[in-house]
């Protein structure tokens, strides 16, 4: 018996094998194409927690000539007791043979000691001749599970139960395309029941599984925290000689301004993909045709659909400790935020300058400088549905990458009508929105309580929401 869980991926070609070792393993690299026969040789892939494999899956090529193999077997068989050496003789004949290739590469890992995980395709009905496969994989002797994987819409599923419950000792419907964590949990749990000598290892996997999905739920909420306090609190300065006009600069200071907002939501994305080990996921970048998922944080259409309504706005300003007002109407409509200039008019040291406050941040004059310089700083974004919007887009970023099966090879598009916060408990948002309250007086300043204060609201909203 090996140190930890094996498992060998075992099934006809072109029924989705590599599909399930990419979802199980939480491996997007896996080779997976509609073209038969895209396993040529049996690659393991280690599944590994803080650098200890807890489970190794073995994605082998698919059968070919299973009948003719298990004719040459019923040849020499003498009883079922020496079943499992003619496997044997079967892989001693043929492996350095041009004959049986693919039989022999995918029998060699279970005598080693690999448990098997037969796979078929739901979508499809059941055939005789599956039967001489399901027969060599029974001589083997070791303990194995079937997986009825759902490729297609048609399902023949009863049938392929009733055939593989002669075969299987244990047999579940699974779907490559939508498996959760939970799914890889009871499919561990199940194979712990196959064999007394797997228990102990099989238990330590799953072990270190749960653990390390609490790991990433808090780090995922650590994440997302640190980037909305970064966000809120973000100014920046620069400073204008005498001659210089605020005007020349505004193009500039919007540009580098929410180019910063966007690179640091991008961070944030990007580290919640790699710790949920999605390393080659794609997503439309396209800022003109974007579904709402993937549109820009300032596109216009992002804020028709995404943070809080006027009405709960309102409800939440005296919580904030500022009222809503005049900035309301820019939460929820208006100019596009590049579109405005100054509208207002210097009067003096500390007045107030808004570049079109509908989706943008505040512009003033915060002192002098040597030599008659003055001081101009940019930011923190003022409008009050900011940090909503934000915690939407995180959290809707998250789920998905989140229950993204790592199988999938389309492009990740979020086509969802409305976020997350709006249908927030009461209790959250009141918390919430006395956190960011306090996060917009905290520019320049020590953030840490209420990051920390941030992130355990987060966690919670996290664990909350199960995957499905």
């Amino acid at each position: 018996m090996k140190s930890t869980p094996t498992f060998a991926v075992i099934g006809r070609v072109n029924k989705g094998k590599s599909s399930i070792v990419s979802t199980l393993a939480e491996d997007d690299s896996v080779a997976i194409a509609r073209s038969a026969g895209t396993t040529k040789v049996c690659q393991e892939f280690p599944i590994r927690i803080d650098g200890r494999t807890v489970m190794t899956l073995i994605d082998t090529p698919g059968f070919q000539q299973a009948p003719r193999a298990l004719a040459w077997l019923k040849d020499r068989e003498v009883s079922a007791a020496n079943r499992k050496e003619v496997i044997r003789e079967f892989l001693s004949t043929f492996e350095k043979s041009d004959d049986f290739t693919d039989e022999c590469r995918l029998l060699k890992p279970i005598l080693d000691g690999a448990g098997i995980l037969y796979v078929v395709d739901g979508a499809k009905p059941f055939r005789r001749n599956y039967e001489a496969e399901m027969e060599i994989l029974r001589w083997t002797g070791q303990p194995r599970m079937a997986l009825i994987n759902h490729i297609g819409e048609i399902d023949f599923s009863e049938e392929w139960q009733h055939a593989l419950d002669q075969y299987f000792s244990v047999v579940r419907q699974f779907n490559a395309q939508k498996v959760s964590f939970e799914d890889r949990i009871n499919l561990l749990r199940a194979f712990r029941e196959l064999n007394d000598s797997w228990r102990e290892s099989v238990d330590q996997s799953l072990h270190y599984l749960q653990n390390e999905w609490q790991r990433r739920q808090r780090f995922a909420a650590h994440s997302i925290a640190e980037m909305l306090v970064d966000e809120l609190t973000y100014f920046h300065e620069i400073v204008l000689e005498p001659h210089e006009k605020i005007e020349d600069y505004q193009n500039r200071l919007e540009q580098k301004f929410h180019d910063h907002l966007r690179k640091r939501e991008h961070k944030s994305r990007s580290d919640i993909e790699k710790i949920y080990q999605h390393l080659q996921i794609e997503k439309n970048e396209d800022e003109l045709k974007k579904p709402i998922f993937d549109q820009d944080l300032f596109a216009e259409s992002t804020w028709d659909f995404l943070g809080l309504s006027p009405r709960q706005l309102l409800g939440l300003g005296a919580v904030g400790g500022a009222a809503v007002g005049g900035v309301l109407d820019a939460a929820v409509g208006g100019a596009s935020f590049l579109a405005g200039a100054i509208t207002g008019a210097l009067v003096g040291a500390g007045s107030v300058f808004y570049f079109s406050t509908n989706r943008f941040a505040s512009l003033e004059y915060i002192g002098n400088y040597l030599r008659g310089n003055s001081i101009i700083r940019i930011g923190p974004h003022k409008n009050k549905n900011f940090p909503w919007i934000l915690l939407d887009r995180a959290l809707l970023h998250y789920f998905s990458v989140r229950d993204w099966a790592h199988s999938r090879r389309e492009v990740l598009i979020l086509n969802v009508e409305k976020g997350f916060v709006s249908d927030m408990g009461n209790e959250s948002k009141m918390a919430l929105a006395k956190l960011f309250a306090n996060l917009s007086k905290k520019a320049g300043k020590n953030t840490q309580d209420v990051e920390s204060d941030l992130e355990k609201i987060i966690l919670e909203i996290l664990q909350e929401n199960k995957p499905h």
